[in-house]
């Protein structure tokens, strides 16, 4: 077994042994980005949950990426059967640390291979099949916020235990991104609101795609990838019933047990 495998197989062990989130050790930190993303990939095929069905951003806001002490976002992969439709029923005690995210979530239509170039605003609008509102499981294993290093969370995949999606929003293109308002129902508190525009969600799958072909990968036509969240990470409890709207045009619900 060599380093990079050795690397993923570390973090699956926290996994299986149900531990809390820990920095890799410095013998087996990786040397750059690049070589965090091939532990990923390493980590990804050896977790026994499958193929991938998409893919996600994280740390997106300049606070958290201060926190962490970088200075971009950082993205991991979404397995397929971890994809669910709402309303979705989930049990807590199946994971180990959630935490809820409030986002937009992407579709693709088209095969993206690195071949085709860097994508920008305009020109990925064409390979966009659908937009939906998700909610996206984070599983940070109580994680020690003030001493993450982000080397070692791409390594574990970027945290992610899977996502919940609403109904397509209708007529994606004639939308205005920039106006449109969300709101977080959570049991019988007052709803939050915030604005589809500050995760910035075209930005961040220009961002993701780019990052992915420049790795040298295609992802694959009708890929989910989520943007992002607009509202702070919020962990669930049981009883929790929760629904993310979209305008008046969508939600997505989730049911904690």
């Amino acid at each position: 077994m060599d380093r990079l495998e050795q690397t993923a197989q570390f973090m699956l062990d926290q996994h299986n042994l149900k531990q809390n989130f820990k920095n890799l050790p410095r013998t087996l930190m990786p040397s750059d980005i690049n070589e965090a993303y091939k532990i990923q990939e390493i980590f990804q095929k050896n977790s026994g949950r499958g193929t991938l069905g998409g893919f996600k951003i994280a740390l997106a806001s300049k606070v958290q990426q201060e926190l962490c002490g970088i200075d971009h976002p950082i993205a991991g992969g979404i397995f397929a059967n971890e994809i669910k439709t709402s309303p979705s029923t989930i049990k807590l005690s199946d994971f180990h640390g959630l935490g809820l995210e409030f986002e937009i979530a992407v579709t693709i239509a088209n095969d993206l291979k690195p071949n085709m170039g860097i994508f920008d605003k305009e020109n990925i609008k064409q390979h966009i099949k659908s937009l939906s509102p998700a909610f996206e499981l984070i599983i940070d294993r109580e994680a020690d916020y003030s001493n993450i290093n982000p080397l070692t969370m791409i390594t574990d995949n970027a945290w992610c235990s899977g996502i919940i999606l609403g109904k397509e929003l209708p007529n994606w293109k004639e939308l205005d991104l920039e106006a449109i308002q969300s709101k977080l129902f959570w049991n019988n508190e007052p709803p939050q609101n915030a604005m589809i525009k500050d995760a910035n969600p075209i930005d961040s799958l220009v961002w993701v795609s780019n990052l992915l072909i420049s790795l040298g990968k295609t992802i694959p036509k009708n890929s989910v990838i989520i943007t992002g969240s607009v509202i702070k990470t919020r962990a669930p409890q049981q009883g929790d019933k929760i629904t993310y709207s979209v305008g008046n045009l969508s939600e997505v619900e989730i049911n904690i047990i």
